[in-house]
């Protein structure tokens, strides 16, 4: 007689084991993931921020002259159309002022003369300096860690029984 209630009671709990019922469990915590960084750097060629930099710097200072020495009646104004060089030469050759009249604006002239010369140098070694610096491009790479993982965690299920959660990324 023991041997059928054993049984009875065996397959009842196979039965109500294996009867389905709705879980009330927690939500599981996140998997978590291991993210790497990884920062390399690298030569690229030539600085072009720089090169771009220079030309603008030097179109703003060669344009102007050379609309000013086309447009010119004095002869030496002519060799503003020269890159670089123009200004030195014209500086060079201008005539000096005469005594009945004001040296003011012959002043002026070798005065914007010489800052133009400077401003043309300053870009022509930029675009020459641009060529010669390397540009450097730094990339950050993020990497996440998608190993198989299984973590165990407690959990309630049902109502107000306990179990074991498991977790895994497969």
């Amino acid at each position: 007689m023991n041997l059928r209630i054993l049984s009875a009671a065996v397959l009842g709990a196979f039965v109500a084991s294996a009867w389905p019922s709705v879980a009330r469990a927690q939500d599981p915590p996140p998997v978590a993931t291991v993210a790497t960084d990884t920062t390399t750097s690298q030569a690229t060629g030539p600085s072009m921020g720089m090169v771009w930099g220079g030309v603008g710097i030097f179109a703003l200072s060669f344009v102007p002259v050379v609309v000013a020495g086309s447009s010119s009646g004095l002869g030496a104004d002519r060799s503003l159309l020269v890159p670089l060089a123009g200004p030195w030469i014209d500086l060079m050759q201008r005539p000096g002022c005469s005594p009945s009249a004001s040296c003011n604006g012959e002043t002026t002239d070798k005065v914007l003369l010489i800052v133009d010369g400077v401003f043309q140098a300053i870009g022509a070694l930029t675009v020459v300096g641009g060529f010669l610096a390397t540009s450097h491009e730094t990339r950050t790479v993020r990497t996440a860690d998608l190993r198989p993982t299984l973590r165990f965690a407690p959990a309630q299920i049902g109502g107000g029984a306990y179990g074991m959660l498991a977790l895994g990324r497969f």
